[in-house]
């Protein structure tokens, strides 16, 4: 199975290419040591011409020199049972030999034509191949004979490959580490910018669609995702501004017409009048919800700025003031034990979230009964001494449109739905309490601190 990682893969690959390239050095090594030893040694003989004739120097006085590289001059010097070299010029005559032993010997004894001689040895005779090879220097033409046994042949190419094999897997392990090392740096260098890209998408939702996915520094394979991710974006912030725009237009336009039919009917004289009146109020309070819906679920329409929380839940109980005396109820505000920072927030929409609190609790609540709401270091809370929520209902609270048993029935099923949008735009929470055997629902709104 594949490695879902990038990194993973390039690793994996580079591995089997590496492999691959072993297998490949390992095949070649094979074939060449297919070769018989007569072959290895023939081979030999001919780069050994190569080498004298590029040893050959002339001295001021005209005589003619064998340099030769050291490593190829210290075989003929240490081993004479098994190589030698001797250059005669066109009379025959000796003008270059290497050192004097058997393997001379028997080179200048070789009857002309011969490929292959022995030379005796205590341990077992030795198989020697000759070659005999015109070479030049300086215009002059030489004649080189070069002797080679096969025990010596066999012995260095054995020798030489165990250090090829060392040394390519010296190189293969050093290979790799290197590749790992810079694939990993230069993969985690490329997916940099993907994974800011990532994190920017993962904060994508309704109430910041306008953000878009920056390609700088990606590699060119994923700046289309990007693209058509961005592209996407536009569509859906579109759409949602469309329904928006929707909503917002078609809750101003009912507005003006339930304000002239409550008018119409006022003026009626019709015998269900108190009937008719509080149905109107009923449509024009869902009109309202769905107007103030609509702002709230558009980030733009937010202005930010430090407020206090007393004071704006001041304003809310007072601009309620008539309504809990219509419902007999008291609103008691519990200051907060410490001085509470300031908040960075929009203070209209913080003011309809304590308005509508404040609101749904008046609903529920019974006349005579007490609503406290308790400021905090870090938000504040509305709680009532009404008939509380049922477990079933719990789950539902926020859904747009869902009403619970309010104690009048006036409720339009939007209120909480807003606390909840202003609360998710202003990155605060808003749960109910658990009841704990006390009477009543308690909305706990946490701001998660304050300004600084």
């Amino acid at each position: 199975m594949r490695p879902r990682s990038l990194s993973a893969r390039l690793m994996l690959a580079t591995l089997l290419a590496l492999l691959a390239a072993a297998a490949a050095a390992v095949v070649v090594t094979a074939w060449v040591r297919m070769s018989t030893p007569e072959d290895a040694v023939r081979e030999e003989l001919l780069e050994e011409v190569d080498e004298l004739q590029a040893a050959l120097r002339l001295d001021a006085a005209g005589r003619l020199h064998v340099v030769l590289p050291p490593q190829a001059g210290n075989v003929y010097d240490a081993m004479p049972r098994d190589a030698a070299y001797w250059i005669t010029d066109a009379r025959g005559r000796t003008l270059a030999s290497s050192r004097a032993g058997p393997a001379l010997d028997a080179v200048k004894r070789v009857a002309a034509g011969a490929t292959r001689m022995t030379v005796a040895n205590p341990g077992g005779d030795i198989a020697l191949q000759v070659i005999h090879a015109p070479i030049d220097h300086a215009g002059t033409a030489y004649m080189a004979h070069i002797a080679r046994s096969d025990r010596l042949v066999i012995t260095l190419k054995n020798h030489a490959d165990k250090l090829y094999l060392r040394a390519g897997a010296a190189v293969v392990i050093l290979a790799l580490l290197t590749f790992a090392l810079v694939i990993t740096l230069t993969v985690n260098r490329m997916l940099r910018p993907l994974r800011q890209a990532s994190r920017v998408a993962a904060r994508v939702g309704p109430r910041n669609l306008g953000a878009r996915l920056r390609s700088d520094g990606l590699p060119a394979e994923v700046v289309p995702l990007i693209e058509a991710f961005n592209a996407a974006l536009e569509r859906l912030q579109q759409g949602f501004r469309v329904q928006q725009d929707f909503l917002a237009a078609a809750a101003h336009e009912l507005k003006t017409p339930l304000a002239l039919l409550q008018a119409e009917i006022e003026l009626s004289g019709a015998p269900n009048t108190p009937l008719l009146m509080r149905d109107t109020e009923q449509m024009a309070r869902q009109v309202h919800q769905l107007l103030h819906l609509a702002e709230v679920s558009e980030g733009h329409n937010y202005t930010f700025a430090p407020i206090q929380l007393g004071a704006v839940v001041t304003d809310a109980v007072d601009y309620l003031a008539r309504l809990s005396a219509q419902h007999a109820v008291h609103v008691v505000v519990l200051p907060p034990r410490m001085p509470s920072p300031a908040v960075e927030a929009d203070a209209a929409a913080v003011f309809v979230l304590v308005k509508n609190l404040l609101e749904n609790a008046l609903h529920h609540s019974p006349p005579g009964s007490t609503i406290t709401i308790a400021l905090h270091a870090d938000g504040f809370s509305v709680c009532d001494q009404g008939g509380g929520v049922a477990e079933a209902d719990r789950p539902r609270l926020f859904e747009r449109f869902w009403r619970g048993t309010a104690r009048d029935g006036r409720g339009a099923g939007l209120g909480l739905s807003i606390c909840l949008e202003i609360c998710l735009s202003h990155g605060w929470t808003i749960r109910l309490e658990p009841a704990g055997g006390a009477p009543g629902a308690c909305f706990v709104v946490e701001t998660n601190g304050g300004l600084e």
